[in-house]
């Protein structure tokens, strides 16, 4: 068997009566390693590339949309590099990349 069942009685059973081992410990205590695919870095440098054409181009709908997916790949790396704080900000880019794309569609549409 790969891992033991706790022995000490506070760390035998979760908060719903669940039975752990030193698996879910071991688990929950590891740190998260993030790292981009290959596809994802290509996807975000296709993006930087069309803002910045589009930035001199001022074609402003496609500029809007490159934004919108540049905020929404640089979620993980907010989480990573603010800690506490990382969450949250994590969660404001989510909805701000939802809505600039939304709303640049609505616009385009219009």
């Amino acid at each position: 068997m790969r891992y033991r069942w706790f022995t000490s009685p506070e760390k035998e059973y979760d908060e719903f009566g669940v039975r752990l081992s030193r698996a879910a410990n071991y688990e929950a205590l590891k740190p998260q390693k993030f790292s981009y695919r290959r596809g994802e870095l290509l996807a975000i440098a296709i993006a930087a590339v069309i803002f910045v054409y589009e930035c001199f181009v001022q074609d402003l709908p496609l500029l809007f949309i490159a934004l919108s997916f540049i905020a929404f790949e640089l979620r993980p790396l907010v989480k990573m590099f603010l800690g506490g704080y990382g969450e949250f900000v994590s969660n404001i880019l989510k909805g701000f990349s939802l809505a600039l794309f939304i709303g640049t569609i609505v616009w385009v549409l219009i």
